[in-house]
Protein backbone atom coordinates (compact mmCIF):
# COMPACT_ATOMS: atom_id res chain seq x y z
CA UNK A 1 0.00 0.00 0.00
CA UNK A 2 2.26 3.28 -0.77
CA UNK A 3 0.05 4.83 -3.84
CA UNK A 4 -0.81 8.34 -3.22
CA UNK A 5 -3.90 9.76 -3.81
CA UNK A 6 -4.95 13.57 -4.25
CA UNK A 7 -8.01 15.01 -3.60
CA UNK A 8 -8.41 18.08 -5.54
CA UNK A 9 -10.55 20.62 -6.42
CA UNK A 10 -10.09 21.81 -9.89
CA UNK A 11 -11.55 25.77 -9.52
CA UNK A 12 -8.03 25.58 -7.27
CA UNK A 13 -5.75 24.03 -9.00
CA UNK A 14 -4.94 22.24 -12.47
CA UNK A 15 -4.49 18.87 -12.77
CA UNK A 16 -1.30 19.61 -14.59
CA UNK A 17 0.35 21.44 -11.68
CA UNK A 18 -0.53 18.62 -9.51
CA UNK A 19 0.77 16.21 -12.13
CA UNK A 20 4.07 18.00 -12.11
CA UNK A 21 3.65 18.19 -7.82
CA UNK A 22 2.88 14.63 -7.81
CA UNK A 23 3.87 13.02 -10.88
CA UNK A 24 3.00 9.15 -9.14
CA UNK A 25 -0.25 9.95 -7.51
CA UNK A 26 -4.09 8.82 -8.60
CA UNK A 27 -5.81 12.18 -8.70
CA UNK A 28 -9.42 12.79 -7.39
CA UNK A 29 -11.89 15.46 -8.00
CA UNK A 30 -13.23 16.89 -5.23
CA UNK A 31 -16.82 16.16 -5.69
CA UNK A 32 -16.26 12.64 -6.56
CA UNK A 33 -14.23 11.99 -3.54
CA UNK A 34 -16.38 8.85 -2.41
CA UNK A 35 -16.46 7.05 -5.66
CA UNK A 36 -13.05 7.95 -6.90
CA UNK A 37 -11.31 6.67 -3.05
CA UNK A 38 -12.95 3.88 -3.62
CA UNK A 39 -12.49 2.95 -6.81
CA UNK A 40 -8.43 3.45 -6.15
CA UNK A 41 -8.63 0.85 -2.91
CA UNK A 42 -5.82 1.10 -0.86
CA UNK A 43 -3.30 4.42 -0.71
CA UNK A 44 -0.82 5.33 2.05
CA UNK A 45 -1.37 9.12 1.77
CA UNK A 46 -4.40 11.64 0.95
CA UNK A 47 -2.86 14.74 -0.43
CA UNK A 48 -5.90 17.91 -0.12
CA UNK A 49 -5.55 20.33 -3.03
CA UNK A 50 -7.94 22.81 -2.12
CA UNK A 51 -9.47 25.29 0.79
CA UNK A 52 -11.09 24.55 3.43
CA UNK A 53 -14.10 22.90 1.73
CA UNK A 54 -12.75 20.28 0.05
CA UNK A 55 -10.03 19.37 2.91
CA UNK A 56 -13.97 19.25 5.25
CA UNK A 57 -15.51 16.89 2.24
CA UNK A 58 -12.41 15.04 2.71
CA UNK A 59 -11.85 14.59 6.47
CA UNK A 60 -15.77 14.04 5.84
CA UNK A 61 -15.09 11.07 4.29
CA UNK A 62 -12.23 9.80 6.50
CA UNK A 63 -14.32 9.92 9.76
CA UNK A 64 -17.70 8.26 7.86
CA UNK A 65 -15.37 5.01 6.78
CA UNK A 66 -13.32 5.32 10.46
CA UNK A 67 -10.07 5.74 8.40
CA UNK A 68 -7.08 7.35 10.15
CA UNK A 69 -4.92 7.88 6.65
CA UNK A 70 -2.38 10.58 7.00
CA UNK A 71 -3.47 13.42 4.84
CA UNK A 72 -1.10 16.51 3.51
CA UNK A 73 -2.44 19.89 2.36
CA UNK A 74 -2.19 22.22 -0.47
CA UNK A 75 -3.76 25.40 0.94
CA UNK A 76 -4.58 26.86 -2.15
CA UNK A 77 -8.18 28.04 -0.61
CA UNK A 78 -9.36 31.30 0.41
CA UNK A 79 -9.04 31.07 4.11
CA UNK A 80 -6.90 27.70 4.25
CA UNK A 81 -7.27 27.76 8.57
CA UNK A 82 -5.80 24.34 9.26
CA UNK A 83 -2.82 24.78 7.03
CA UNK A 84 -2.13 28.12 8.90
CA UNK A 85 -2.72 27.36 12.10
CA UNK A 86 -0.29 23.96 11.54
CA UNK A 87 2.66 26.26 9.89
CA UNK A 88 2.14 25.02 6.46
CA UNK A 89 3.79 26.94 3.93
CA UNK A 90 0.84 28.58 1.33
CA UNK A 91 3.90 28.29 -1.11
CA UNK A 92 2.86 25.37 -3.49
CA UNK A 93 6.02 23.81 -4.41
CA UNK A 94 6.72 23.82 -0.59
CA UNK A 95 3.57 22.36 0.71
CA UNK A 96 3.57 19.53 -1.60
CA UNK A 97 7.32 18.41 -0.12
CA UNK A 98 5.44 18.60 3.50
CA UNK A 99 2.36 16.93 2.50
CA UNK A 100 5.01 14.00 1.68
CA UNK A 101 8.17 14.12 3.89
CA UNK A 102 6.59 16.18 7.09
CA UNK A 103 6.01 15.04 10.54
CA UNK A 104 2.41 13.41 11.78
CA UNK A 105 0.93 15.32 14.00
CA UNK A 106 -2.34 13.95 15.15
CA UNK A 107 -5.27 16.40 15.58
CA UNK A 108 -8.95 17.22 17.13
CA UNK A 109 -11.64 17.73 14.61
CA UNK A 110 -14.86 18.87 15.51
CA UNK A 111 -18.42 17.48 15.39
CA UNK A 112 -21.67 19.37 14.73
CA UNK A 113 -24.94 17.86 14.75
CA UNK A 114 -28.08 20.05 13.03
CA UNK A 115 -31.64 18.52 13.18
CA UNK A 116 -31.78 15.06 12.29
CA UNK A 117 -29.02 16.04 9.50
CA UNK A 118 -25.66 13.34 9.50
CA UNK A 119 -22.91 15.11 11.67
CA UNK A 120 -20.91 17.83 9.86
CA UNK A 121 -17.00 17.20 10.93
CA UNK A 122 -14.86 19.97 10.81
CA UNK A 123 -11.33 21.08 11.16
CA UNK A 124 -11.33 24.71 11.88
CA UNK A 125 -14.49 26.85 12.80
CA UNK A 126 -17.76 26.59 13.13
CA UNK A 127 -20.08 30.03 13.01
CA UNK A 128 -23.12 31.42 14.00
CA UNK A 129 -24.61 35.00 13.52
CA UNK A 130 -22.33 37.95 11.78
CA UNK A 131 -19.53 35.07 10.95
CA UNK A 132 -22.04 33.01 9.20
CA UNK A 133 -23.67 36.05 7.34
CA UNK A 134 -20.47 37.02 6.24
CA UNK A 135 -19.32 33.60 4.79
CA UNK A 136 -22.83 33.93 3.43
CA UNK A 137 -22.56 37.03 1.71
CA UNK A 138 -19.16 36.68 0.15
CA UNK A 139 -18.94 36.60 -3.71
CA UNK A 140 -16.94 33.61 -5.28
CA UNK A 141 -15.55 35.46 -7.88
CA UNK A 142 -14.21 37.89 -5.46
CA UNK A 143 -12.83 35.62 -3.44
CA UNK A 144 -10.91 34.02 -6.72
CA UNK A 145 -9.15 37.50 -7.69
CA UNK A 146 -8.27 38.63 -4.12
CA UNK A 147 -8.54 35.74 -1.56
CA UNK A 148 -9.39 35.95 2.25
CA UNK A 149 -9.47 39.92 1.75
CA UNK A 150 -12.69 39.56 0.07
CA UNK A 151 -14.22 38.33 3.25
CA UNK A 152 -14.13 42.57 4.21
CA UNK A 153 -16.38 43.19 1.04
CA UNK A 154 -18.88 40.20 2.76
CA UNK A 155 -18.79 41.91 5.94
CA UNK A 156 -20.09 45.37 4.44
CA UNK A 157 -22.84 43.19 2.38
CA UNK A 158 -24.05 41.68 5.66
CA UNK A 159 -24.81 44.82 7.92
CA UNK A 160 -26.67 45.57 9.18
CA UNK A 161 -25.50 43.58 11.92
CA UNK A 162 -28.05 42.52 14.32
CA UNK A 163 -27.70 41.23 18.08
CA UNK A 164 -28.96 37.26 18.86
CA UNK A 165 -30.07 35.49 22.15
CA UNK A 166 -28.49 32.64 22.33
CA UNK A 167 -28.14 29.61 25.19
CA UNK A 168 -24.60 28.33 25.58
CA UNK A 169 -24.00 24.93 27.39
CA UNK A 170 -20.47 24.17 27.84
CA UNK A 171 -19.61 20.34 29.12
CA UNK A 172 -22.28 19.90 31.91
CA UNK A 173 -22.14 23.24 33.46
CA UNK A 174 -25.19 25.59 33.70
CA UNK A 175 -26.43 27.68 29.95
CA UNK A 176 -25.33 30.48 29.52
CA UNK A 177 -27.76 33.17 27.90
CA UNK A 178 -26.03 36.00 25.70
CA UNK A 179 -27.33 38.64 23.57
CA UNK A 180 -24.49 38.62 20.74
CA UNK A 181 -23.26 39.68 17.33
CA UNK A 182 -21.90 36.38 16.68
CA UNK A 183 -20.79 33.10 18.49
CA UNK A 184 -17.50 31.19 16.99
CA UNK A 185 -16.75 28.31 17.72
CA UNK A 186 -13.32 26.61 17.27
CA UNK A 187 -10.51 23.74 16.55
CA UNK A 188 -8.38 26.94 15.63
CA UNK A 189 -7.39 30.53 17.00
CA UNK A 190 -5.80 31.89 13.79
CA UNK A 191 -7.05 33.76 11.32
CA UNK A 192 -6.17 35.20 7.83
CA UNK A 193 -4.31 38.67 8.28
CA UNK A 194 -2.63 37.22 11.26
CA UNK A 195 -5.69 37.77 13.54
CA UNK A 196 -5.40 35.90 16.61
CA UNK A 197 -9.14 35.66 17.51
CA UNK A 198 -8.77 32.91 20.31
CA UNK A 199 -4.98 32.75 21.24
CA UNK A 200 -5.27 29.97 23.55
CA UNK A 201 -7.00 27.35 21.08
CA UNK A 202 -4.97 24.32 19.66
CA UNK A 203 -5.50 21.56 17.52
CA UNK A 204 -4.52 18.91 19.69
CA UNK A 205 -5.51 19.75 23.13
CA UNK A 206 -8.88 18.28 23.34
CA UNK A 207 -11.34 20.68 23.50
CA UNK A 208 -13.36 23.07 21.46
CA UNK A 209 -12.78 27.09 22.17
CA UNK A 210 -15.70 29.84 21.86
CA UNK A 211 -15.28 32.86 21.13
CA UNK A 212 -18.48 35.04 22.29
CA UNK A 213 -18.45 38.38 20.59
CA UNK A 214 -20.96 41.55 21.49
CA UNK A 215 -18.98 44.41 20.83
CA UNK A 216 -21.77 47.63 21.03
CA UNK A 217 -20.09 50.87 20.51
CA UNK A 218 -17.48 52.40 18.74
CA UNK A 219 -14.59 52.31 21.79
CA UNK A 220 -16.10 48.26 22.00
CA UNK A 221 -14.46 47.45 18.50
CA UNK A 222 -11.72 49.26 18.65
CA UNK A 223 -10.97 47.29 21.75
CA UNK A 224 -11.63 43.99 20.38
CA UNK A 225 -10.06 44.90 17.67
CA UNK A 226 -6.55 45.46 19.13
CA UNK A 227 -7.21 42.34 21.48
CA UNK A 228 -7.01 39.94 18.47
CA UNK A 229 -4.42 41.73 16.20
CA UNK A 230 -1.73 42.78 18.03
CA UNK A 231 -2.19 42.11 21.67
CA UNK A 232 -3.25 38.34 21.70
CA UNK A 233 0.00 38.28 19.43
CA UNK A 234 2.37 40.39 20.84
CA UNK A 235 0.81 40.88 25.03
CA UNK A 236 -0.95 38.02 25.67
CA UNK A 237 2.30 35.42 25.58
CA UNK A 238 3.66 37.16 28.52
CA UNK A 239 2.98 36.74 31.79
CA UNK A 240 2.22 40.10 33.09
CA UNK A 241 0.98 40.98 29.67
CA UNK A 242 -2.12 37.83 29.79
CA UNK A 243 -3.34 39.03 33.53
CA UNK A 244 -3.38 42.64 32.43
CA UNK A 245 -5.63 41.89 29.17
CA UNK A 246 -7.48 39.28 31.63
CA UNK A 247 -8.28 42.61 34.27
CA UNK A 248 -9.30 44.48 31.64
CA UNK A 249 -11.20 42.08 29.52
CA UNK A 250 -14.76 43.75 28.49
CA UNK A 251 -16.56 40.02 28.69
CA UNK A 252 -20.10 42.23 26.79
CA UNK A 253 -17.29 42.52 24.07
CA UNK A 254 -15.58 39.63 24.19
CA UNK A 255 -15.34 36.75 25.76
CA UNK A 256 -14.08 32.85 25.81
CA UNK A 257 -15.51 29.47 26.62
CA UNK A 258 -13.85 26.24 26.17
CA UNK A 259 -15.24 22.51 26.51
CA UNK A 260 -15.53 19.30 25.09
CA UNK A 261 -19.15 19.40 23.60
CA UNK A 262 -20.54 23.04 23.38
CA UNK A 263 -24.49 23.32 22.84
CA UNK A 264 -26.06 26.67 21.26
CA UNK A 265 -29.94 27.50 21.21
CA UNK A 266 -30.82 30.44 19.30
CA UNK A 267 -33.92 32.28 20.27
CA UNK A 268 -34.55 32.88 16.50
CA UNK A 269 -33.46 31.53 13.79
CA UNK A 270 -29.64 32.21 13.06
CA UNK A 271 -26.99 31.57 10.45
CA UNK A 272 -24.51 28.52 10.62
CA UNK A 273 -21.36 28.22 8.77
CA UNK A 274 -19.14 25.35 8.96
CA UNK A 275 -15.27 25.82 7.51
CA UNK A 276 -16.03 29.01 5.46
CA UNK A 277 -19.57 26.90 4.01
CA UNK A 278 -22.65 28.25 4.63
CA UNK A 279 -25.39 25.37 6.18
CA UNK A 280 -28.26 27.51 6.49
CA UNK A 281 -30.82 28.80 9.31
CA UNK A 282 -30.79 26.75 12.24
CA UNK A 283 -31.98 27.35 15.69
CA UNK A 284 -29.87 24.77 18.17
CA UNK A 285 -26.56 22.89 16.77
CA UNK A 286 -24.59 20.88 19.35
CA UNK A 287 -20.82 20.12 18.86
CA UNK A 288 -18.33 18.59 20.48
CA UNK A 289 -14.30 17.55 20.02
CA UNK A 290 -12.78 14.39 18.70
CA UNK A 291 -9.70 14.28 19.99
CA UNK A 292 -6.49 13.26 18.03
CA UNK A 293 -9.04 11.68 15.33
CA UNK A 294 -6.97 13.36 12.29
CA UNK A 295 -3.20 12.29 11.35
CA UNK A 296 -1.82 15.64 9.51
CA UNK A 297 1.71 15.78 7.92
CA UNK A 298 2.87 19.61 8.69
Amino acid sequence: MSQVAVVYNPKKISLEKLTSLFPESKPVIAKDVRKGLVELGDFSRLVVAGGDGTLRIVVQYLMENHLKTPIGIIPVGTGNILARNLGISLDMDQAAKTAIDGNLKQIDIGKAKVRSRSPIFFTGIAGLGLDAKIMEKTDNRLKKRIGWVAYIEGGIRALPARFQKFNITVDNQQPRRVKVLTLMIANTGTLPGRVELIPDAEVDDGNLDVAVMGPRWIWNWIDVLGRITWQNRFVRPLVLGRKLMDATADLKSLEYLRGRKIKVESESESTLQIDGDPIGPVKEVSLEVIPKALVVSC
